[in-house]
């Protein structure tokens, strides 16, 4: 029955401590709809968050990660920092390396959302150093994208080496990870560098690959949507016929263009090449239409450089000077936002650079700490360890000196009195030796009267404790344990076991053995079923070595513990005993 209730609470302990099975249906569902429908995989998640709230950190720690991975695809606002923080640090001692690339790619993501840019990249290389690209099962679609974040920082950051590199890691891992459009859109990303670096020897190189590769692939849209930069560069360069040439394949075949010629949002940039094409065949109309088509989308520096090269064209002073002006200002606004780009991501550096300082400083000082209290522990426990040693020893020294006492008054006493049998055959004796011999064992007997004296004075500065543990390890009393659990033939104790018991029993428990001697005088099996008693031994043990029933054990026990403390029941006539309740007188 014991075993069967422990094996029940068992089971429902485990059945507590598991998981909803519908809370982990719902995050793997969400998990296989997060490649291809991250907003569906959104939706279960969020309708589930009520449920997660019960579940176990493992599957609370999912549920986090996934959120923010399907907020991140959606452009949805990400938790804070310091929220996924957690998620991080869980998967860091408990996930996989995959796990841990992810939590750390998300929380880089977080910090670039928040314009953080230094935390964002300390993020993104950390997630690269838990990858494990030597594992068959790799994560390389998490890992290339991490690093097509980096270049996207890099190059906010105009470090433009950093950028191409992590690039070049995007391509070879997009690769890895099967993803053909990511691979030839990280060499499309570097035409920008290239472009602000004046190559245009890359510029052609690059834009040749990547129409070929997106043809070869069968992505004409893509092949197609390669070709602003390198048109910007022929326009730039005064080749305005080859440029027309991409413009129109450009425009037909993209598919980023309305019925109504309007480019798709985001790439309204290309209405400034339009602008310097049809001022290079000198259709100024034109080309101050789609100058003016920038207005409304930021590019303002841009153009009112184009409208001032129109009105240049046409050579009207007023709208020259009126232009030359707005010029002029849109190039003072777009320095100062570059500038304060860069006073601020100076800002943001030196101020993560102070934090983090401060930070390592505190974790130095954290981990000094702990050595500290580690040095304390071990000193501490190493002092704790040499005193239980120390106790130990003086324990084991204080037994065996017992034990030698216990041995060696009963041995004296059993030679004083042997010492006295002979002496009284020696004065019955009428050898010639007589006196002699009477003087020498008279001798004898003082010496061990002496012993014995000397002997109890130790008994005496003995505790009472001590006394009592003398008298249960001492040999006699080991005797009579063995004597009580006999292997073979029984054994009854000697007379002169019951004299040597009785002479250590004395000096031990001297207040016990005057009350069963002195006071009530016990005499016969009743005496001896006391001492047994008062030295732990139960009924059964006690039958043996009187050689009596056990019935018998009881009664002797219920009529001792009536005389001694005027109880009825047997029960508790040890603990009377070892209470040294004060035994009734006789009447």
């Amino acid at each position: 029955m014991n075993r069967c209730f422990h094996l029940i609470l068992t089971l429902l302990l485990l059945s507590a401590c598991a998981d909803d099975p519908h809370a982990i249906d719902c995050l793997d569902r969400a998990e296989a709809l997060m490649g291809d429908r991250p907003d569906s995989a959104y939706t279960l998640l969020t309708d589930c968050d009520s449920l997660i709230t019960h579940q176990s950190k493992s599957t609370r720690m999912r549920h986090l990660m996934l959120t923010a991975e399907a907020e991140n695809k959606l452009y949805l606002p990400m938790p804070s920092g310091t929220l996924f923080q957690q998620v991080t640090d869980y998967y860091d001692r408990h996930g996989t390396p995959n796990q841990q690339l992810k939590a750390h790619y998300l929380l880089g993501c977080i910090y670039r959302d928040m314009k953080e840019a230094p935390q964002a990249i300390e993020c993104y290389y950390d997630a690269v150093e838990k990858a494990d690209t030597l594992s068959d099962d790799c994560d390389y679609n998490t890992l290339y994208k991490v690093y097509g974040q980096m270049a996207v920082l890099f190059r906010s950051e105009y470090l433009t080496e950093q950028e191409i590199q992590n690039w070049h890691k995007y391509r070879y891992y997009a690769q890895k990870a099967g993803d053909k459009y990511g691979s030839i859109n990280g060499l499309e990303q570097m035409l920008i560098t290239f472009f602000s670096l004046s190559d245009t020897t890359q510029i052609w190189r690059i834009t040749k690959e990547c129409n070929r590769l997106y043809q070869e692939n069968g992505m004409k849209k893509e092949a197609a949507r390669v070709y602003p930069t390198a048109i910007l560069t022929l326009l730039n360069a005064g080749q305005y016929e080859k440029a027309h040439h991409m413009m129109e394949v450009f425009e037909q075949e993209s598919g980023l263009f309305d019925k109504d010629r309007n480019i798709a949002e985001g790439r309204e940039h290309y209405y400034y090449s339009k602008g310097l094409y049809y001022m290079g065949i000198h259709q100024l109309d034109s080309a101050e239409h789609f100058f003016r088509k920038l207005l409304p989308h930021g590019y303002q520096y841009d153009a009112y450089k184009g409208l001032l090269h129109v009105y240049q064209a046409k050579n009207n002073p007023d709208s020259i000077a009126k232009y030359a002006v707005l010029c002029e200002k849109g190039l003072e606004q777009l320095l100062s936002d570059s500038k304060m780009r860069s006073t601020l991501q100076l800002s943001k550096l030196y101020d993560y650079t102070r934090h983090k300082k401060i930070a390592m400083e505190k974790t130095r000082e954290a981990e000094q700490g702990r050595y500290r209290l580690w040095g304390i522990g071990i000193v501490s426990i190493l002092i704790t360890a040499f005193g239980i040693w120390r106790h130990v020893r003086y324990k084991k020294m204080k037994t065996e000196e017992i034990r030698v006492l216990n041995t060696n008054y009963l041995s004296t006493m059993t030679r004083l009195e042997l010492a006295g049998k002979e002496l009284e055959v020696f004065k019955q004796s009428y050898s010639d030796m007589k006196e002699q011999m009477l003087a020498t064992k008279q001798k004898e007997i003082e010496t061990l009267q002496d012993q014995i004296r000397e002997y109890r004075t130790k008994y005496e500065l003995m505790e009472s404790r001590e006394k009592e543990e003398a008298l249960l390890g001492s040999e006699i009393v080991k005797s009579f344990w063995n004597m009580a659990h006999p292997t073979l033939h029984p054994k009854q104790p000697s007379r002169t076991d019951w004299e040597q018991l009785t002479m250590l029993l004395q000096q031990c428990l001297p207040s016990f053995y005057y009350d069963i001697f002195t006071t009530h005088q016990l005499k016969g099996q009743e005496l001896h079923a006391a001492i047994l008693t008062r030295l732990g031994f139960p009924p059964g043990e006690t039958a043996v070595l009187l050689d009596t029933l056990p019935q018998r054990i009881s009664t002797i026990r219920r009529h001792l513990n009536k005389k001694l403390y005027g109880e009825e029941s047997a029960t508790n006539l040890y603990e009377n005993m070892r209470k040294k309740k004060g035994p009734l007188t006789n009447q």
